[in-house]
């Protein structure tokens, strides 16, 4: 009786949900000594399946994509180009990026006209680079004892003097052995806000893209590297609107599907003279470090 009184209590709710407002979705960059690369896409409603095939059709082609600086128009040219796991549609001609140097873009077709602008600031350098084992940490907390394979995993460290000027912001990638693409921390992002004029010490987790086709890896060891790794490390400057993107776009994983989490609003720095636009149009300027860890 009481299973027939719940059966009977139950009741399907059908949502009819919106279908989302179009935009055009931009994901651009350039480096000093390189040329400009854009990915020009369309959203897709938040519960559609994904896959290579719907990635493939979201593919913005035929737009008027242009870069320039210091007078100077760079016209992009339709090319794949596949970088820290987004598929380029777009890549510049001529105009190579210069630490210093501003750059704006503009994306013009039949339903859009957007712009966005970036710089390039210069780099700073790190300190040192050096590695901590999980057994040491397991030891230090003194709860339990490490395994053979608490012993092989280890944490990247590293040391960063900041100077006494504020505004200083970074993004850092890794690759590990042969490795091709670099890859990001969910925590990538470093600004001097609250450090500024200090040495301080971080750990610099194995990037999370390096987890999507490597079915070996397990939840538990989740941004560690292990003995006899080479890591190399792209450590880059970014200016604050570059910046506040990732830091949103983090804000925003770390909180979904928590219906108790504060809703995030995604930074952007592109702007619609005709239509929306969302993501980033981003400089660089980095530095490159190798590290090998050894017992």
């Amino acid at each position: 009786m009481l299973v027939l009184v719940a059966v009977s209590c139950e009741k399907t709710i059908e949502l009819e949900l919106p279908e989302p407002r179009e935009y055009l979705v931009v994901h651009g960059q350039i480096e000093p000594d390189s040329l400009a690369y854009i990915s020009l896409s369309k959203n897709s409603p938040y519960f559609d399946p994904i896959n290579l095939q719907l990635v493939a059709s979201l593919l913005v082609n035929g737009a008027l994509v242009t870069v320039s600086s210091d007078g100077v128009i760079d016209t992009l040219e339709p090319a794949f180009n596949f970088q820290h796991f987004t598929l380029f549609n777009y890549k510049g001609t001529k105009i190579r990026g210069q630490v210093g140097k501003t750059y704006t873009l503009r994306i013009q077709n039949a339903d859009y006209d957007l712009e966005a602008i970036t710089t390039i600031p210069a780099i700073l350098p790190l300190d040192s680079l050096w590695h901590r084992s999980r057994a040491d940490v397991i030891r230090e907390a003194g709860q339990v004892q490490p395994t053979l394979r608490d012993e092989a995993l280890v944490n990247l460290n590293f040391r960063y003097p900041d100077p006494p000027v504020l505004g200083n912001y970074v993004r850092a990638f890794t690759r590990r052995n042969s490795e091709s693409q670099w890859s990001s921390d969910f925590n990538s992002i470093y600004s001097d806000d609250l450090v500024n004029g200090q040495s301080v010490d971080f750990v610099l987790r194995r990037g999370k893209e390096a987890y999507l086709f490597n079915d070996s890896l397990t939840f538990d060891e989740f941004g560690y590297f292990e003995l006899g790794d080479t890591i190399h490390v792209k450590w880059s400057a970014i200016d604050k609107a570059h910046y506040t993107f990732w830091l949103t776009i983090n804000s925003a994983r770390g909180g979904s599907g928590n219906p108790f989490a504060t809703p995030t609003i995604v930074a952007t720095n592109i702007r619609g003279k005709r239509g929306k636009g969302l993501g980033i149009w981003g400089g660089y300027s980095s530095l490159h470090y190798t590290y090998i860890v050894e017992p």
